[in-house]
């Protein structure tokens, strides 16, 4: 083989490879986009779902204190508020990204160290 004949296959097996990867790139940015799309309708019913049963709770236990107080909706009223009121905390809870930790406030704490380290805050104190 001459080395012409050498530098053709090797200028075409670097085409074929700056192909593949191209295609393997588009791949990947598909297969995000696709990902992206599907978390995002996953925490949407989960907004739903968590204010539905929140509600669904206070209305419930509402009820069954009316009914072994003998009284009328007024427990059912108050609680389906109460419930409706802990189902919207747990949907602004879940927007803000203050979910993902055990507890309300080591959420809070987590949160609070993102933000700073995302604006580059810099802890000097030598605890």
């Amino acid at each position: 083989m001459s080395e012409r004949e050498d530098r053709e296959r090797l200028n075409k097996l670097g085409d074929r490879l700056s192909a593949i990867h191209q295609e393997e790139a588009e791949k990947e940015q598909a297969y995000q986009a696709t990902r992206a799309s599907s978390s995002s309708v996953g925490i949407g019913m989960r907004i739903g779902i968590e204010l539905i049963a929140a509600t669904l709770a206070g209305v419930a236990l509402g009820w069954f204190i009316d009914q072994k107080l003998g009284t009328k909706p007024i427990f059912m009223l108050a609680f389906s508020v109460l419930g409706f009121t802990a189902g919207v905390m747990d949907v602004l809870r879940i927007i803000k990204g203050l979910d993902s930790a055990v507890g309300y406030g080591r959420a809070v704490r987590d949160k609070k160290a993102e933000e700073d380290a995302a604006k580059g805050f810099r802890d000097d104190d030598e605890d």
